[in-house]
């Protein structure tokens, strides 16, 4: 069983952010208690309740003294929102993050520690993310040829056995299971609170944001094989329809992150290419969705939803900007 933390600051703060999911956050809870913690060293759990409307609290307070656990209430919508949160009240040195609806494996915190430790170079750190389905998923979901294109849907993350220091082409961790020295967020909001789910509002790639500012940055990232979490996928995470919604929100933060394309003429407010390019990927989709293989069509549907989320962000840019200036003419 894990044990308490001392009164002293602690060494590794564990940070897990959660909403509406009260029964899956217990489960993931109850994996923590197995945790092994290397001597000499402390720890705190931090939850983070998102706004939740369920019984988490209730589930948080159930845990009172067999693990660590700290509870905090976060009003303001936003898994980035919630994030920033638990950084500032967070009083270790090295903030590892993980999900509500992972089995963290009992070595999973000790490893990272461990890797901290011995590679002083690094600011960033993330382990392996194997997926876990609650029913079989699929075959379109799964193929060797469509994996690679869904690893973000399913969370799955694997970079082999050999740890290592990644490049910065690499794709470097999800949320699931990463970690960072203190010390090298510092900036009043790390996670992007524009960036990153927020109620049903599916944006994407918070992440994958600070990671690449702190690489930009001339930050390090190394890569814990033996760190791991499982994360469990149930079945409403196997559909076309979660496809689609999943990339929708990866385009609309792609758009968010790289800015307005100020040279592309307009139609209907959003860029023409990409309405000439959200209409060939729904053709092609139609044409093969029932007559080609999965990495087929498959492509042409997170093109498409891609395609229609970057239109939808462009949309609501060119709106809010139409607002702001009625409200300026207004005033002056």
């Amino acid at each position: 069983m894990a044990p308490a933390a001392s009164t002293a600051s602690p060494s590794v703060s564990l940070i897990i952010c959660t909403y509406n999911r009260a029964e899956s956050l217990r489960r993931t809870l109850q994996t923590c208690c197995d945790l092994v913690i290397p001597a000499g060293i402390t720890w705190e759990l931090l939850v983070v309740d998102n706004n939740s409307t369920d019984h988490t609290k209730q589930v948080c307070e159930s845990f009172a003294g067999t693990l660590p656990l700290r509870y905090l209430f976060e009003a303001k919508q936003g898994l980035s929102a919630a994030r920033n949160r638990g950084i500032r009240e967070s009083r270790g040195e090295f903030l590892v993050f993980t999900d509500d609806d992972v089995d963290v494996d009992a070595h999973f915190l000790s490893t990272l520690w461990q890797a901290a430790v011995k590679q002083p170079q690094a600011s960033l750190f993330g382990g392996r993310i194997i997926p876990q389905w609650d029913t079989p998923p699929p075959r379109w979901f799964v193929e060797p040829s469509t994996a690679a294109l869904l690893a973000g849907v399913s969370v799955h993350y694997d970079q082999g056995e050999d740890s290592r220091y990644l490049e910065r082409t690499d794709i470097a961790f999800f949320g699931a299971n990463m970690a960072f020295r203190k010390k090298a967020l510092n900036q009043p909001q790390p996670f992007r609170e524009d960036l990153g789910l927020s109620g049903n509002i599916p944006t994407r790639h918070e992440e994958t944001a600070l990671i690449r500012q702190l690489l930009q940055n001339g930050h390090k990232a190394y890569y814990v094989s033996d760190a791991l979490v499982h994360h469990r996928n149930c079945g409403n995470r196997m559909t076309e329809r979660y496809v689609r919604d999943w990339f929708k929100g990866a385009g609309i933060s792609e758009v968010r992150i790289n800015g307005s394309d100020e040279m592309a003429r307009r139609w209907l407010r959003a860029p023409r290419y990409l309405w000439r390019r959200l209409i060939e990927s729904a053709c092609r989709y139609a044409l093969t969705r029932y007559t080609r293989p999965s990495a087929v069509w498959l492509r042409h549907e997170i093109t498409m939803a891609r395609t229609w989320g970057m239109i939808t962000e462009f949309r609501r840019q060119a709106r809010m900007q139409k607002v702001l200036c009625s409200s300026t003419s207004l005033k002056t």
